[in-house]
């Protein structure tokens, strides 16, 4: 029997005649049981935590899915509900994505015993939100009778002044201009010299009978819901971020929501800004001109973007000097988190999907785009 330097049974050596003992090389040995072992149950972690992180990825959906929320809805809560019979109703109502794991959320937080009524809720929520407006009790007052306003994103002030006239016929026209153009009425983004333009959140809304007759109290409304969102976003870390201020970040995020499409291209819309911006660059956005002029949809001329304005982002670098409409969650999210990449210009060619607009390093491929947007009429 030979001994293994390295330990370990190995069979006879039979030398022949002339054979040195120095000049053979050992086989070498079969891998071991425990190291087989040691791989299998490394390759059996490695599973499982790809298994668990599926499942903690589609847990996290469940709890705080994905988007923003979705419009206001009334949810009536019968009396003698249980906690299955709330999460089973909310689901079916679309304000959570799954009465399971919200049952065992409400469960985990030891939350109950919810009083019945009619509840004022949104689609889309996540958990928490749902829970702590179900421990706030019911609504007050006649839901039922509750007008529900939609405010769609992108509008500048005066068409969503317009909106809201055409939507809430009790509201009169000069007292909603008033409250519009009332100083104390302002965002904790908006500096003091500017207007209420793209900070009035674009939302559905459900207003009670005294709400319907208050203007100052929509716009009030109107003005916390886009702090409570800004909030939520990081607006306060732009500085950080993109090295903007808040207030310069809500101006980009109203160029996106008015350049943007499908929500692929807000990021990268972001980008081309930034990138511009820092090489010195003119934005060349016409939604910007546009507002300039007010001509919301008709073609811009030669002249139209020769316009001596400050708004003009066509012979002038910079940012205009305020927002050209109410951007939504989405173009805030965008312009505080553009895409990696180093495009300098974009131009729609519904390529791959319509709406979708091609992003470009040189103008040599910008040019290439932009033939494909005027042979598809696609408004270049």
């Amino acid at each position: 029997m030979s001994d293994d330097p390295k330990g370990g049974y190995q069979p006879p050596v039979i030398l022949s005649e002339g054979d040195d003992p120095q000049d053979w090389d050992w086989l070498p040995r079969r891998t071991s049981t425990l190291t087989r072992v040691v791989i299998l149950l490394g390759l059996l972690g490695v599973v499982v935590l790809i298994a668990s992180l599926l499942i903690k990825g589609w847990i996290d959906d469940r709890l705080d899915p994905p988007g923003e929320e979705g419009p206001e809805l009334v949810v009536s809560i019968p009396q003698g509900a249980s906690i299955n019979d709330i999460a089973r109703i909310l689901e079916d109502e679309g304000v959570v994505p799954n009465s399971t794991v919200f049952r065992y959320y409400l469960r985990y937080k030891d939350a109950g015993d919810f009083q019945a009524g009619n509840y004022i809720l949104n689609e889309n929520m996540a958990v928490w939100r749902a829970k702590d407006v179900l421990l706030a009790g019911p609504a007050s007052g006649p839901v039922e009778d509750s007008l529900r306003v939609l405010v769609p994103e992108g509008l500048t002030l005066v068409q969503m002044q317009s909106q809201l006239l055409d939507q809430l016929p009790t509201f009169d026209t000069d007292e909603l201009a008033r409250a519009l153009a009332f100083p104390p009425l302002r965002s904790d983004y908006q500096p003091s010299t500017s207007t209420l333009e793209g900070m009035l959140f674009p939302d559905t809304y459900l207003l009670d009978a005294a709400t319907a007759e208050d203007e100052a109290a929509l716009v009030v409304r109107m003005i916390n819901q886009f702090d409570l969102v800004a909030d939520e976003v990081g607006l306060d870390a732009a500085p950080e971020t993109v090295g903007l201020s808040p207030y310069e970040v809500v101006i980009v995020a109203s160029l996106i929501e008015k350049e943007a499409l499908i929500d692929e291209d807000r990021a990268k819309i972001a980008r081309v800004i930034y990138n511009r911006l820092g090489l010195g660059m003119p934005l060349q956005i016409d939604a910007a001109v546009r507002y300039a002029l007010n001509k919301p949809s008709e073609p811009l001329t030669l002249s139209d973007l020769r316009v001596d304005n400050p708004y003009n982002v066509y012979n002038r670098t910079g940012l205009p000097p305020g927002p050209i409409a109410a951007p939504g969650r989405a173009s805030l999210e965008a312009a505080l988190n553009p895409a990696d990449g180093f495009w300098q210009f974009y131009a729609r060619t519904d390529d791959p999907v319509p709406g979708a607009h091609t992003f470009s390093v040189t103008f040599e491929e910008h040019e290439e785009a932009v033939a494909i947007c005027r042979e598809r009429d696609l408004g270049c």
